[in-house]
């Protein structure tokens, strides 16, 4: 058996949800265009670092028709059209197409790149998409040839909708008032000192660039299983989901409006579209919901939302002293509509389940379902939700929590206008706010990788391990109210990278990773157990005492002494500490891999570049936190 597939059934009991990897901004699309100066002052050496700069840049998304395209354009004494947006339909390719690039010498003539890009590359024939973000991205070492028709350029530029001009000057020769006026303002032009650092861009820019959500307006409906099973605990932590998720969107009337309702022998709705306008406001009204109990008739709270909350009507509510007042609801006419559907059961009445279902489809919602605990009828599931791929199953209502960030991600794939409808009013100098997903919810966890550099890793299997991290902690909100990093690598002796608290924010850290470094030597697994145990968790090294602690051990052999491995692992363990023991490769020891992990559960995978197959359920595994 496939070790990734056995890792996710024996997950079965965190979350019943596919381990595909998603690159951070898989989530919006926009259209790319490098403009590449290659002229004389530039080197071969020196465009050959752009090229690797465009390249990690490039692997940062997703490609396709309806996700990012690339285009890339370089100009010197003229200009070459490299290849357009829609030349390229996998990110494979565009990266082939990179690597292809000719670097040509010459003079500067920065204004016919800008021109060619505009008049070329932004039109629809070429691939450019109506109503998508567009960014131009512009590598120049130095200043060009002819200064005013560079601005000229740069203005009729600015003036095509979506666009976004991020300038970046390499070296001392560049003018920097020039590099000011190409980019769209000052927060999108940067110079480094040399090509060496352009990696360290790479970081920033992908931030100024990926949009995680969407910021079209989404109307969302929550139906709740209110029914006898779901008392105490278990309604506590469906109303708890509905806070999570809603608390991760931006409440206001030109955004996200929630819908609440519940059903049981018979329906109720709670909340209305646009009851409660603020975040604040609705956040408490979802925690003052209450239980109604009774039978499991799902088809009552489908019917709810089709003919009452997505509908458009007036509703008397009550405001206390003030009496009732009659106020008009509903979802409005340019929104993704969105239902999420919690049951615990199987309808008792399946055909006019699955008749109210289809009406809901009819009307244009999606509709998605989770199914808590064993006692769901999947195929009753899959005929509710619009599709297969909007089904999700838990085995109870504790695992919410966990999917609350998958539910999320798909709700954020729906904020994107769709082609056909007008623009949303955008502006041309600012770009979409970049969020980062706070994956676990509002618990904060204290997460320190243990990374095995031993020789039989080599450097390139130690480099894939890097990339494994870097891509895993970026998924963070990281920070002291956060979640909180640390790394040790060992091989026959344990070096410390990081502590817990040594870096405070997302950038460091993620800087910190890319430069650990390959040791070499033995397979000392115990010492970096004992290391991690004596030191990392200390709240002096910046250990919370309010925070889930997790280790996350990744080793392509056995240890030098298996006996000690295990021993410092079962006193981690009676630390209250998760271990999750991720073995690469046919020369791991399972049994002590077992004895690592905290379930006897380890994670096998056959090669290090199948380590990002995992990478979506260790994150579900963390963000769990074992509760």
């Amino acid at each position: 058996m496939n070790g990734v597939f056995a890792f996710l059934l024996v997950q079965a009991s965190l979350v019943f949800v596919q381990a595909d990897f998603k690159a951070e901004c898989d989530l919006v699309p926009a259209d790319f265009v490098f403009l590449l100066d290659s002229s004389g002052s530039e080197t071969t050496k020196g465009f050959k670092t752009q090229l690797a700069f465009i390249s990690n840049f490039t692997s940062n998304f997703e490609v396709g028709a309806d996700k990012a395209q690339f285009a890339a354009v370089t100009f010197s004494t003229g200009v070459h059209k490299n290849f357009y947006l829609n030349e390229h339909a996998t990110q494979a390719s565009v990266l082939d197409a990179i690597n292809k690039i000719q670097y040509s010498d010459g003079e500067t003539y920065t204004d016919l790149g800008l021109n060619f890009v505009r008049n070329n590359v932004l039109q629809a024939n070429h691939g450019a998409r109506p109503n998508v973000a567009k960014y131009v991205i512009v590598l120049t070492d130095g200043r060009s040839n002819d200064n005013s028709k560079t601005v000229q350029a740069a203005m009729a530029l600015h003036n095509v909708p979506n666009v976004t001009v991020i300038a970046i000057g390499i070296g001392h020769a560049i003018d920097v008032n020039e590099l000011h006026i190409i980019a769209t303002d000052r927060n999108h032009s940067f110079v480094v000192n040399n090509f060496d650092l352009l990696h360290t861009l790479e970081v920033e820019l992908v931030d100024k660039t990926c949009t995680l959500c969407g910021d079209y307006p989404a109307d969302i409906a929550f139906l709740i299983d209110s029914s006898g099973s779901e008392s105490g605990a278990q309604f506590d932590n469906e109303r708890n989901f509905v806070s999570m998720v809603t608390n991760e969107f931006a409440i206001n009337p030109n955004d996200t409006m929630v819908a609440v309702s519940q059903f049981a022998t018979t329906s109720r709705t709670d909340i209305l579209f646009n009851q409660y306008p603020d975040k604040d406001s609705l956040l408490n009204a979802i925690a003052r919901i209450q239980w109604m109990n009774g039978e499991s008739n799902t088809h009552t709270g489908l019917n709810e939302l089709a003919h009452h909350v997505f509908q458009v009507k007036s509703h008397n509510i009550h405001h206390g002293h003030h009496g009732h007042q009659a106020v008009t609801y509903g979802p409005r006419s340019e929104s993704a509509k969105i239902a999420i559907v919690l049951t615990d059961g199987r309808s008792l009445e399946p055909d006019q389940t699955i008749r109210a279902a289809h009406q809901l489809h009819n009307m244009g919602v999606e509709v998605f379902v989770i199914g808590m605990g064993h006692s769901v009828d999947f195929r009753e599931l899959q005929q509710i939700a619009t599709d297969r791929d909007h089904v999700y199953r838990i085995s109870s209502t504790n695992d919410l929590a966990a999917i609350h960030t998958n539910i999320v991600d798909a709700i954020c794939k729906l904020k994107v206008p769709p082609p056909t409808t007008t623009p949303m009013p955008t502006t041309t100098t600012t770009l979409p706010t970049t969020t980062v997903k706070q994956a676990c919810g509002q618990k904060p966890a204290d997460i320190v990788f243990l990374l095995d550099a031993s020789e039989s890793e080599q450097a390139e299997g130690f480099g894939k391990e890097i990339q494994f991290v870097y891509n895993f902690a970026r998924k963070f909100h990281i920070g002291p109210q956060n979640v909180q990093f640390s790394s040790v690598t060992f091989s026959s002796n344990v070096r410390n990278d990081f502590f817990l608290n040594t870096y405070s924010n997302r950038h460091d850290v993620l800087n910190a990773i890319q430069k650990i470094s390959y040791m070499q030597g033995g397979t000392n697994t115990s010492f970096g157990l004992k290391f991690v145990r004596d030191n990392s968790f200390k709240p002096q090294n910046g250990a919370r005492t309010n925070a889930t602690k997790i280790v996350i051990v990744i080793t392509d052999g056995q240890s030098a002494d298996s006996a000690a491995t295990k021993h410092e692992a079962q006193l981690l363990h009676h630390q209250g500490v998760l271990v999750y023991a991720v073995g690469v490769g046919s020369d791991v020891d399972s049994s002590e891999l077992k004895a690592i992990s905290s379930n006897g559960t380890p994670i096998l995978v056959t090669d290090f570049s199948l380590l990002h197959d995992i990478q979506a359920s260790l994150e579900t595994a963390a963000c769990h936190g074992g509760t």
